[in-house]
């Protein structure tokens, strides 16, 4: 679970760059409007553009965890803090949006983070350093 936790927040982002980019005609407007200010004064191209801006935020926590997990073996939990953080004012705000995703990744990503943390606890001292140091 903790090497495919990232990946699939890492998916979250693409899912949310390929709705952006593919249910709407927002992006060709903003275009055809010379891209600077295009934004300001059209709620639904406002949305929009947040709806894709999250994309990158969520890659970055994605691809960030991965590396963390990569060199450490450890899913770090602030990853399922963010996520939550993210998903129940989410969940509150607007019920009807990816909320839910966001609420039952965090907490799977606290779930494998307690259990990196008590699998480090048990490894002798030596295995955790050659591990840490080969990676």
């Amino acid at each position: 679970m903790t090497r495919w936790i990232p990946r699939l927040v890492a998916g979250l982002a693409a899912l949310h760059f390929a709705v952006a980019l593919s249910a709407s005609s927002t992006f060709g407007d903003v275009a055809r409007a010379g891209f600077w200010n295009a934004v300001p004064g059209n709620p639904q191209r406002g949305y929009e553009t947040w709806f894709f801006i999250a994309g990158f935020g969520l890659l970055a926590l994605g691809t960030l965890s991965q590396r963390i997990v990569r060199d450490t073996g450890i899913l770090p939990a602030q990853l399922g803090w963010y996520l939550l953080a993210i998903g129940v004012p989410l969940q509150i705000l607007c019920p009807v949006s990816g909320a839910p995703g966001l609420i039952v990744l965090g907490v799977l990503a606290l779930i494998a983070a307690r259990r990196g943390r008590a699998g480090e606890s048990r490894t002798p001292l030596s295995s955790t350093a050659e591990r840490q140091q080969g990676s």
